[in-house]
């Protein structure tokens, strides 16, 4: 929850305490709700709290709230999908939109990405895990930045993407792509607490397949014009071969040569 989110989360603490028939907590006790919910969107706290009314008599406590929320609740990509967003930083051209966690982790496992990717991503797991740990550990909230590539059409689509998948604000969006729009889109869009973290997700990684699309293509376009330089090469060499075997007096054999040697 955001700090702005502090009048709306005391009236749904209120109504919860009143029906329970029980006075509201101290100020102070707000504010230690608060703290330990930061890492987790206002809808996700109240549809918590909405299920801990239906099922108990009782006034809930951060614990009941905290046990009814996702472990991924704080919109944390699990590490599979984190590396999926991560390996798009192998391509420079590729913008990458990403969370603290998963650009620490990168810097770690990077090194072995290019030569060892089972063991890049081994590597990456298990900094990626540590880190999410201690951030939830300490109630450190989420923080989606962006890496700008070295394409500018894809840095426009993914800033973009993210901005309407609630990742991003407008403002930090164009501090990566200064002259980014605010398509109605984006204006009109769900943020973070409205929309489920999978699709987001979804929609955060799709831009993978695009870059390993453009690899495939790049690679398919380069092999026909290898192919066309070595036989290029080949012809040239050839041309002079005959050219010092013709100011040389030198005869070269033919396919039809006898291979003996004449006595």
């Amino acid at each position: 929850m955001k700090p702005t989110d502090k009048a709306e989360f005391v009236k749904l603490l209120t109504v919860c305490y009143s029906t329970a028939l029980r006075p509201l907590p101290a100020p102070e006790a707000i504010d230690l709700w608060q703290a330990i919910l930061a890492p987790y969107p206002l809808e996700q706290v109240r549809a918590s709290l909405n299920a801990h009314m239906r099922s108990s008599r009782q006034a809930p406590v951060p614990a009941d709230v905290l046990a009814r929320l996702e472990p991924s609740g704080d919109l944390r990509p699990q590490a599979d999908e984190a590396w999926a967003i991560a390996l798009k930083a192998l391509d420079e051209r590729e913008t990458v939109v990403w969370s603290d966690e998963i650009a620490q982790a990168w810097e770690i496992s990077r090194a072995l990405a290019a030569s060892d990717e089972t063991g890049a991503r081994f590597a990456f797991r298990a900094a990626y895990m540590r880190l999410v740990d201690e951030a939830r550990a300490h109630n450190v909230p989420v923080r989606w930045s962006a890496s700008p590539g070295h394409d500018p059409q894809r840095r426009i689509e993914v800033v973009e993407a993210a901005v309407r998948a609630g990742y991003l604000a407008l403002d930090d969006a164009r501090a990566a792509v200064p002259a980014l729009p605010a398509p109605e889109a984006t204006r009109d869009a769900p943020g973070p607490a409205q929309t489920g973290s999978r699709e987001r997700l979804r929609e955060l990684v799709g831009g993978i397949l695009v870059a390993q699309q453009r690899r495939l293509v790049g690679q398919r376009d380069a092999s026909p014009r290898a192919a066309d330089a070595t036989a290029d090469r080949k012809r040239e060499i050839a041309q002079q071969v005959d050219a010092y075997a013709a100011a040389h007096g030198i005869r070269q054999r033919e396919p039809g040569d006898d291979d003996e040697v004449p006595a």
